[in-house]
């Protein structure tokens, strides 16, 4: 089989309400965030790795909520969460309320490949989740930098009119963090441009990326700078086993290979363990759209761990990989209740990503009705593709 038709990556900028103004935006950062992915795929790197690059290269783009650009606390920081999941290993790695780290993703995927080294000494066993001030000393200890500016002039300006209706006094929040804009850091980049306006999008926390590599090993990651004027020390669901991303390898041909990533109301996709039970969902059936509408519906729509939230919003990306006779069958689905959410995919065959923003039919309203659709190849033999 020609290894280059095996691969996959698929990616997502969040979930939640996109301005017009904002759609290409987003579209283009799905689109580089597939091709940085894709080139470590062609280049025989593994999942992992291409998981890693996909949501680094959407942490460095300041339009997005992850890394440089993140939501700001409500004192006025930026503290950010991550993860990635290896499904040839299992292993998981997260780190949470991480300050001054300008890719946090990396420092997840690194937990994830230290578990390889084994024990420590006299039985200790390595970290998954690293958390503030732990977090912080862990990267300095392995040579990571820590003290990245990572407030842009856009989301501090957002930070202010937010704070301003939220609290009596705003002024109060800014201890030692008061500025003016001249002070922050700029650049004259294009992209950065495009987002030195006060963010009228309402995009929930995360993005994430999922993928498959030419051994067919499956891995995600979601990165996160959580919600506006969330507290401090805050842990959201890109840092939370089972909520923000997961996956798992094919084992035989009932137990395909399985891969997913979130985006939505951080509490609610932490009370409902959404990653995980989405792919629980699909790994085990031929309709793939029917089991991941039934599980959506009853596990997070009518799931009543959120019995008392009258709206449940969320976004779901999943990939599914099953290989018989030397046909590699992959599947890519997405699923919200949100307003949009945009996301691009990309084989190894394609020359260019297909990038899309899902939108809610007008009609129906967010958080009580979802959309789901999907994407089928076929990666040996004759190339097909359909759309459900």
């Amino acid at each position: 089989m020609n290894f280059e038709r095996g691969v996959f990556v698929a990616v997502h900028t969040g979930a939640g309400t996109h301005a017009d103004s904002s759609c290409q935006n987003h579209k283009s950062i799905c689109k580089r965030a597939c091709q940085q992915a894709m080139a470590l795929l062609l280049g025989k790197g593994s999942a992992l790795e291409a998981v890693t690059a996909a949501v680094a290269a959407m942490e460095n783009d300041e339009c997005t909520n992850t890394g440089r650009g993140s939501n700001l606390t409500m004192h006025g920081t930026v503290e950010c969460d991550a993860s990635v999941m290896c499904g040839s290993s299992l292993s998981f790695g997260a780190v949470g309320a991480l300050s001054g780290v300008a890719n946090p993703v990396t420092v997840a995927r690194r937990l994830v490949e230290e578990k390889k080294l084994g024990p420590l000494p006299f039985g200790r066993i390595r970290p998954s989740i690293l958390v503030g001030k732990g977090a912080q000393e862990y990267c300095v200890e392995h040579g990571i930098g820590v003290n990245d500016n990572l407030i842009t002039d856009s989301a501090y300006k957002t930070f202010l009119r937010y704070s301003k209706k939220c609290f009596k006094k705003p002024s109060a929040l800014l201890v030692n963090k008061k500025r003016k804009f001249s002070e922050i850091e700029k650049k004259d980049s294009e992209e950065n441009q495009k987002c030195e306006n006060p963010r009228d999008d309402q995009v929930q926390d995360t993005v994430g990326a999922v993928c498959i590599d030419s051994e067919g090993n499956m891995a995600a990651a979601a990165s996160s700078g959580g919600i506006w004027l969330k507290h401090a020390g805050r842990l959201g669901p890109a840092a939370v086993y089972g909520a923000g991303c997961w996956a798992q390898n094919e084992t035989s041909e009932s137990k395909p290979g399985i891969a997913a990533v979130t985006s939505g109301c951080g509490e609610q996709l932490m009370q409902t363990l959404l990653a995980k039970t989405c792919c629980d969902s699909i790994r085990s059936t031929d309709n793939l759209t029917q089991a991941l509408t039934g599980t959506f519906k009853s596990n997070f729509m009518e799931s009543e761990f959120l019995a008392g939230d009258k709206d449940k919003f969320a976004g779901a990306l999943l990939l599914r990989k099953i290989q018989i006779n030397g046909v590699r069958e992959i599947e890519v689905l997405w699923i919200h209740s949100t307003a949009s959410m945009c996301f691009g995919y990309m084989s190894g065959k394609d020359k260019t990503p297909t990038v899309r923003m899902s939108r809610l039919d007008e009609r129906c309203c967010p958080g009580q009705s979802f959309v789901i659709e999907g994407h089928t190849v076929l990666t040996s033999g004759q190339p097909a593709a359909t759309e459900t």
